[in-house]
């Protein structure tokens, strides 16, 4: 008989495992945290997941993906987020007050999956080069990088 996955199978979480953001549910164990080795690695399966589409199937199987584009898309957030804060910066270690909402507008799937379905409707083409977005969210969430606290004390904190 084959022992399929069960929550039953699973370790319990350790007390730093358990999220101390989210409210704890009324019955069972507490919240994984988001840098847990689970959510990281079902980005990790995402993001690969988008890298056959974009890179086997799309660029050697249908040879329709325009490589550049979708190069470009995948380094877009880290571009469109980290040359204004950088330029404002100037040599400092803070960013501005506004560096880190717009990071966050960047690095969020909220934001890019209107983008990609707009885009994708009003062309008329489903935006492969698009998903090169998506995966540069997801890879980031695979090896720990999230959203950014508006500020230090906000991150110290939590």
């Amino acid at each position: 008989m084959s022992e399929g996955l069960s929550e039953h199978s699973l370790p319990e979480p350790s007390h730093q495992e358990v999220s101390e953001d989210a409210k704890p549910p009324r019955t069972g164990p507490g919240f994984l945290r988001l840098n847990s080795i689970a959510y990281r690695l079902e980005m990790l399966v995402i993001t690969i997941i988008l890298l056959v589409v974009l890179f086997y199937w799309r660029l050697f199987v249908v040879k329709d993906l325009n490589l550049l584009a979708t190069v470009f898309w995948i380094i877009f957030p880290d571009l469109a987020s980290f040359i204004p804060i950088g330029i404002t910066m100037r040599g400092t270690k803070e960013w501005p007050r506004w560096g880190p909402r717009l990071y966050n507008f960047f690095h969020t799937l909220l934001v890019w999956i209107p983008v990609f379905a707009l885009w994708s409707v009003l062309s008329g083409n489903v935006q492969w080069p698009l998903l090169g977005w998506a995966g540069h969210i997801t890879a980031d969430r695979s090896v720990g990088y999230y959203l950014r606290a508006a500020s230090k004390k906000e991150s110290i904190r939590g």
